[in-house]
């Protein structure tokens, strides 16, 4: 099962398949996604992929500076720094890179896609998350969502 949102203008999406085995509490690979066309004017490509427990929110996998031209995000090993050049921030378990959802119960996964009026958010990998989502609102053209539901066992 595949699970996407579009925002507003047209073609710009993410999706993120639900049968991922980057979902998988055991996984060592990052998600493969799929991207469409970004608005005129961007200029670069961010993505947080976000886990929503209730009560909370973690943030799991955050990549930016994404070239203009990138349709897909093939799965790379989850301690990954760079993705197609791109600088990969740390996540807020600690680790650069991604993680996987591990607690058990319900998680709503949520990928928020950007399309950036920069070319750079001129920050080195390893950046905090919460430093990286700062300037890519700061930066923000439009925005696209994918979201899936999965249980953790």
């Amino acid at each position: 099962m595949v699970l996407s949102a579009s925002a507003l203008a047209g073609g710009f999406k993410v999706t993120l398949s639900a049968d991922d085995a980057a979902l998988a509490c055991s996984s060592k690979m990052t998600p493969a996604l799929t991207f469409g066309t970004p608005p005129a004017g961007t200029k670069a490509l961010a993505l947080i992929f976000w886990d929503q427990q209730p009560g909370k929110l973690t943030g799991r996998w955050t990549v930016y500076d994404l070239p203009v031209g990138t349709t897909a995000l093939a799965p790379l090993p989850a301690g990954s720094s760079r993705v197609l050049g791109a600088p990969v921030a740390v996540n807020e378990a600690g680790r650069l890179g991604y993680t996987a959802p591990c607690a058990a119960g319900r998680h709503d996964i949520y990928v928020d896609f950007y399309a950036l009026n920069v070319s750079s958010l001129k920050l080195p990998a390893g950046a905090p998350l919460q430093t990286v989502h700062s300037a890519i609102k700061a930066h923000k053209i439009l925005e696209a969502k994918a979201h899936v539901t999965l249980k953790v066992k």
